[in-house]
């Protein structure tokens, strides 16, 4: 069976090829860390303690932000490498297949 030639461009080919390896990036984290706060701040400001619901409540929201910050290293991670090696086999390309007219 036959390859079928793509309509697209090679640079966008390449592009979408890298993209459909990349590790999802997570939500925006701000909105937990602001309620998170929000809520730590209210304790703070009366004379209530902290319950064990309210803990696990809060436990969780820093827990999901863990999850997310190593989602953002690991997305990171492979868009470094992605790139690095992209870089490295354009220019191994360019220095074995000399330009000519």
């Amino acid at each position: 069976m036959a390859k079928r030639k793509s309509r697209l461009p090679k640079h966008k080919q390449v592009w979408i090829k890298i993209r459909k390896k990349a590790p999802k990036v997570p939500d925006i984290t701000c909105p937990i860390i602001d309620d998170v706060l929000t809520k730590l701040s209210e304790l703070s400001s009366t004379t209530k303690q902290l319950n064990n619901t309210q803990f696990k409540a809060l436990s969780k929201k820093l827990e999901t932000l863990r999850t997310m910050n190593e989602q953002l290293r690991d997305s990171g991670q492979y868009w470094h490498d992605a790139c690095n090696d992209l870089v490295d086999d354009v220019f191994k390309f360019k220095k074995y297949k000399p330009y000519s007219k």
